[in-house]
Formats: C-alpha cells, sequence, structure tokens
C-alpha cells in the first residue's frame, strides 16, 4: 500500500524505494551503492568512502552561490526487528508496510523511518528544482550500532560548517545537544556438565512494549531481560534447578521485549515451581500493566541438554539483578531531562558463552564512565568479563547559533507556534561530526514517529510534508 503514496509525495517516492533495499546496520553496501549510481545517474558529484559512507554534492541555485555551504545529514542503516515468529530475511526482503490513516506502519518488523525518511528528504531536494545554497548530503553507515559511518567521515570532503542533521523523531522539536553514549560487553564463559534433573523447562518472557533505549528510557517500561532475572532470583529461594541457557533482546539501543531462559528441575518440583515462576510474573505484569500490557510468561517442556555450572548461572542471575538499568539519573539543568541511563539490550549465547550488552547514555562523560565501572563490578564481581565495544562524545549545546536562531525563526513564521528547543537523551551523530569535521553549527529536525526500533515502527505522512516544507523554507531563506 505505501507503493500508492508515490504520485502524491516525491519524498515518500524515494522512502517507498528505500524500503525494497536490505540496509540493517553493517549491510548497507546496497543501499550504498544505490545511492552512488543515483547520483552518478544525474550527474552530481559523489563521494562513496571505504566504509561506504556517501557524501553527494550539488551547486547553489542561482542567486545563492554566495550563501554558505549547508551540510544535510542523516544515516542509511536501520535497526531490523521482527515480531517473535515472523519470518523476514532482512538481507533481501523489502519492508512491507501498510497505509492506515496519517501513518505507515510495518506491522510485523520494523520500518527504517529511522532513519530512511532523511534519505528520502535529500535525495528529493537533490532531484528537484528548489532554491538552495550550496548542498553536501552526508548520508553515512552504521549509526544503530557503533556509530562507525560518523567516526570515518573524512573532513576533507567536507567544505560545509553549517549542518542539519535529519535523525529526530518529533515534529516541532529543534534538537541542539545530544548525550554521549558507551556500548559495553558483559561476558561469561560457559562451563557445562551434565545433571541429574530430569525435567527442561523454556521460560519465555515477552510481550514488553521494547522502544528505544534513548527517547523512551524515561517512560520506565520493562525490560525483559531484567524481568526474567528477576523472576528467576525469586524462585531459586525455593526451588532447586539449574540453568542450561538465557538469552534475549536484540541491540544494545532497543530496549528487549522478550528474553528465554532454559531450566532443569527434579520432576517432583515442575509444576511447584512452575507455579511459582508463573506467580512471580504476574506481579511483575501488574507492576508495568500501564506501560507493558501485553507482557505474558509461558512454560514449556523441551529435551534435555547439558547445563551451565552452577557458579556461571549463580553469576548470571546475580549480573542482572545487581546491574544498573533504566534512569540513572536526571538532569540537574533541565527539569525532565535524563541525565544518564543504561540499557541492557541483547543476551546473546553462543557456544561457549552468554553475553550481555549494555548501551550507556549520558549528556555528561564523567558519568558514562561511572555507570561503565558499576556495570563492570557487578559483571566482575560474579565471575564475568567486561569489555568495551564503542563510544561517542556528546553533542554539547552551543551558546551561539546562527542557524539555531533561523530555525525558531522560520518554524514561528510557518506555524504562528513556537517550536520546543531541547537537547535529547537518544544519541546523535553531531558530536562525532564535530571531531571528524570541525566545529559546526548544527541542529537536529525530524517528522513524527512512533515505537522506533520496534515492529510497529510508524511515520505519520503530513508530518513528514509539513517538516520537508519547512526544510525547504530553512534552505530558502538567505543569511
Amino acid at each position: 500500500m505505501i507503493k500508492g503514496l508515490k504520485e502524491d509525495s516525491a519524498v515518500l517516492a524515494f522512502f517507498s524505494d528505500i524500503t525494497d533495499i536490505p540496509r540493517c546496520s553493517k549491510n548497507e553496501e546496497g543501499i550504498s551503492n544505490y545511492l552512488l549510481d543515483w547520483a552518478k545517474d544525474r550527474d552530481l558529484e559523489v563521494i562513496q568512502d571505504d566504509v561506504n559512507n556517501i557524501i553527494i554534492k550539488k551547486p547553489a541555485s542561482e542567486g545563492y552561490e554566495d550563501e554558505p555551504t549547508v551540510v544535510l545529514q542523516g544515516h542509511m542503516d536501520m535497526v531490523c526487528g521482527a515480531v517473535k515468529g515472523y519470518e523476514h530475511d532482512f538481507c533481501k526482503d523489502p519492508i512491507e508496510a501498510v497505509v492506515e490513516g496519517d501513518r505507515i506502519i510495518a506491522k510485523n518488523t520494523t520500518l527504517g523511518a529511522d532513519d530512511g525518511i532523511a534519505v528520502a528528504m535529500m535525495l528529493a531536494i537533490l532531484d528537484g528544482d528548489y532554491k538552495h545554497p550550496a548542498l553536501e548530503c552526508l548520508i553515512t553507515v552504521d549509526e544503530e550500532t557503533n556509530m562507525t559511518g560518523a567516526h570515518h567521515v573524512d573532513g576533507a570532503n567536507i567544505d560545509g560548517r553549517v549542518l542539519i542533521n535529519i535523525d529526530s523523531e518529533e515534529e516541532g522539536i529543534i534538537t541542539v545537544g545530544c548525550a554521549g553514549g558507551l556500548v559495553n560487553d558483559i561476558i561469561f564463559k560457559k562451563s557445562l556438565k551434565d545433571t541429574d534433573k530430569t525435567d527442561f523447562l523454556r521460560l519465555n518472557f515477552g510481550g514488553f512494549r521494547g522502544g528505544h533505549s534513548g527517547s523512551d528510557i524515561h517512560k520506565e517500561r520493562g525490560n525483559a531481560i531484567i524481568a526474567l532475572a528477576r523472576i528467576l532470583k525469586e524462585v531459586s529461594n525455593d526451588y532447586d534447578f539449574d540453568v542450561a541457557d538465557f538469552f534475549g533482546g536484540t541491540r544494545p539501543n532497543v530496549i528487549p521485549q522478550d528474553a528465554e531462559a532454559i531450566i532443569a528441575l527434579d520432576a517432583k518440583d515442575v509444576d511447584g515451581a512452575t507455579k511459582a515462576l508463573t506467580d512471580a510474573a504476574d506481579v511483575i505484569a501488574k507492576e508495568y500493566v500501564a506501560t507493558d500490557p501485553e507482557m505474558h510468561f509461558a512454560v514449556e517442556k523441551v529435551d534435555a541438554r547439558k547445563v551451565l555450572d552452577r557458579g556461571v548461572s549463580d553469576g548470571i542471575i546475580n549480573y542482572l539483578v545487581l546491574a544498573p538499568n533504566g534512569v540513572n539519573t536526571f538532569s540537574k539543568k533541565i527539569e525532565g531531562l535524563v541525565e544518564s541511563s543504561t540499557n541492557i539490550g541483547r543476551a546473546a549465547s553462543t557456544d561457549d558463552s552468554i553475553t550481555f550488552t549494555s548501551q550507556i547514555r549520558s549528556d555528561v562523560e564523567t558519568k558514562i564512565l561511572e555507570i561503565a565501572m558499576k556495570n563492570r563490578l557487578a559483571g566482575e564481581l560474579n565471575g564475568a568479563m567486561y569489555e568495551e565495544q564503542s563510544g561517542y562524545k556528546p553533542w554539547e549545546y552551543a551558546e551561539e547559533s546562527p542557524l539555531r536562531e533561523k530555525a525558531v525563526r522560520v518554524w514561528k513564521e510557518m506555524t504562528g507556534e513556537e517550536p520546543t528547543v531541547e537537547m535529547i537523551h537518544a544519541g546523535l551523530e553531531c558530536g562525532i561530526l564535530q571531531d571528524s569535521i570541525g566545529k559546526m553549527d548544527m541542529i537536529s529536525i525530524g517528522p513524527d514517529m512512533a515505537d522506533v526500533h520496534t515492529p510497529g515502527e510508524n511515520l505519520s505522512i503530513s508530518s513528514t510534508a509539513r517538516i520537508f516544507e519547512y526544510l525547504l523554507k530553512l534552505l530558502e531563506l538567505k543569511g
């Protein structure tokens, strides 16, 4: 149904095309080559670097030759996630989206409006006949995992010192700063053994709403990984069981929607332990009824297998009970803004280890280090190893910003309303680009989206049209 929008909007036509191209983080070669060929077909200057970032340049419109070059920026990759049990091959299958009222919705998968809509807007401008200064459209890779693209941008390829990032998710908000972050792993090495327990059960705690670990963390939604560890810890006081495996979640920047564990018990304890686990899950469901109303817990028998050494399984459960997770601190400067948070977003089980990956965020770099220290201690004191994957700096608020002043003025003229100017807790590439390119005057804008990073992610059609109009007015206004 999304294809039917092509005739109504150049932006949505390009967005529709983009949804046909697989572009999970770290699998961006296809979309990068598409952008490269697209630019060459239109005789636009284009650069594809060694990590597949794309820079497309277009000369200034007549009368705008003396205006400062503007960099339009977004990322080509997307978070790939599907409803549990729904078969979708993100390496080859296009995103299936429908239109319901004002919304484009991917019901069974993520949509990739974050940040495919930025790419679509840039292509529409590059392909159209609009008034604008010289443009450099910077489209990066791997923003959703390690921000690899932003870290590898060669500043020598960028002349502009005014940048409009199109990676925000709420209309009427001009973002002028964001949190920095650190992704880190807590790794438990597996030590497997046979067990004299007779019955094996698979525990599934699912139906959590999930969400973006930055923009949704303050909503205090349940974390399936943490919740499952909690009920295992509670039931361990009354029942003796071995843990064979533990896994759940998808990515460190996504609040996990489900988690599973496989445990082994004596036959005589199965009924009692099942009831105790279900009762404990019901308690959590009641605690989160307002935020995660579809939370559910299920138990099924599975085949026998080896189990983890008790020291390892106890360490895993104790770590998850003790580790920082959720909102850690609120800003002392801006009322209601989350200052620092942690999201244990993924539990990955392999043949030799179980790894818990966290995304730490803060707009204060020292708080990132403090939370990492706590997470490390919680892991190491329970027998795990700690490893850091990647980090990125906060985008600090600029006291002087002609672009910010222009953006506020144009929004008021366009809508008659005062925009919200704010810093956000989610991570954007702007802080990294300051290091890669040099000091820049920057803002971030974007249309209304909901349930970003989760199946059911959706995009407002009317908001997309208004933000595109706003972007064109920003480019058209001189000075």
